[in-house]
This record gives C-alpha cells, sequence and structure tokens, in this order.
C-alpha cells in the first residue's frame, strides 16, 4: 500500500471529474479499489501502481454504469478521455469479467428449461434453429419462440441491474407441477 496510497488524493480528483457523480459514489469506488488491490497474492508484478490503481478504478466505473439503469450520454463519452500506460486487461478486470461471465451463466441457468436449452443451443452452441427443432423434437417455430423468450429474459435482466428476471405466477405454478411430477416419478413414491 505505500506505493498505492499516495495516489489516493489523484484518484479521488480524478473520479470527482468525471461526468457520471450520479452513477458512482468516489469513495466507494476508492474503497472497491483498494479491497481488489487487496485481495491480490503478489504485487511485485505491478510495474506503475499509479497507472494500476487508475485502471482498476476505471474497470469499477465501467462495471457500475454497465448495470446503472439510466446512465448520461456524458458519462459513456468521458470514459473514452482516460489513457492509460497499459491497455492489457488487469487480473482486476479479468476478476469482473469472469464475476460478469458467472452472473451470466447464473441468468441462463434461471431460464426455464425449454427456453435456456433452446438458448444455448442457438447462441452458444451455434446451431440453426432447424438443427435446434430436430434435437429438442419442436417445431422450428417453437424453437425461434423459445430462443425469443432467452433473449428478453436476459433483456429483463440487464434492464433490472443484474437482478434475476422476476418469474410471472402462472411460469411459478408450471414450475411447482413439474417439481411434484418429478417428484412422484421418483424412486420410492
Amino acid at each position: 500500500m505505500q506505493h498505492i496510497l499516495p495516489h489516493e488524493a489523484a484518484l479521488r480528483a480524478w473520479l470527482s471529474r468525471r461526468r457520471a457523480p450520479a452513477v458512482f459514489d468516489v469513495d466507494d469506488i476508492v474503497q472497491e479499489s483498494y479491497a481488489l488491490l487487496a485481495e491480490r497474492e503478489r504485487i511485485d508484478d505491478i510495474l506503475n501502481p499509479r497507472a494500476y490503481l487508475f485502471q482498476v478504478a476505471h474497470s469499477l466505473v465501467v462495471r457500475n454504469i454497465r448495470r446503472a439503469r439510466i446512465v448520461s450520454i456524458l458519462a459513456v463519452e468521458d470514459l473514452g478521455l482516460v489513457d492509460f500506460a497499459d491497455e492489457a486487461a488487469t487480473p482486476e478486470q479479468s476478476a469482473i469479467a469472469h464475476d460478469d461471465l458467472r452472473q451470466l451463466a447464473e441468468v441462463i441457468a434461471s431460464m426455464p428449461g425449454q427456453t435456456r436449452e433452446a438458448f444455448v443451443m442457438r447462441r452458444i452452441g451455434g446451431l440453426s434453429q432447424r438443427e435446434i427443432a430436430s434435437r429438442m423434437g419442436l417445431s422450428e417455430n417453437t424453437v425461434e419462440k423459445h430462443i425469443v423468450r432467452g433473449i428478453r429474459w436476459l433483456g429483463d435482466w440487464f434492464a433490472s441491474g443484474g437482478n434475476p428476471p422476476a418469474r410471472t405466477s402462472s411460469q411459478l405454478e408450471r414450475e411447482k407441477r413439474r417439481a411434484r411430477g418429478r417428484a412422484r416419478n421418483q424412486p420410492g413414491h
């Protein structure tokens, strides 16, 4: 921290000049930056502590802007004005990206069964609707509807700031019926 703490005042001044103060709190970004730095196993690979600290803070600001419901165009525009010594992804950027991917995987896993299956085959597996329809034993039209539902599911997730979409009462009732049916089919019932 002896190489990082001397740059806190400059970091706070830089964050205060950003055009999106409603999207993030300066104290929160500084604290999260320190927390990410404290989680590192080693620090001897940091060549420029000041640039590294600013890059970590920048990554956190970007994450906050991505998760915000309403973002000023000036906030997004302002992010392009930062020039860092090293453009390579930092370990913190990688950790944030892995966390975002984990959350995305959780949201996809929370999709209703056939919707999830069709969405994964199409968007991740790259299969055509015809191939998916054949594998799932459904019409291409039904597969298309499932894929659209999956896209909507993700859209709702992003619109809710990264919270899983709320299920409708009919979806919850269908899930309960399926769970009861699976329980009846279990050995011993």
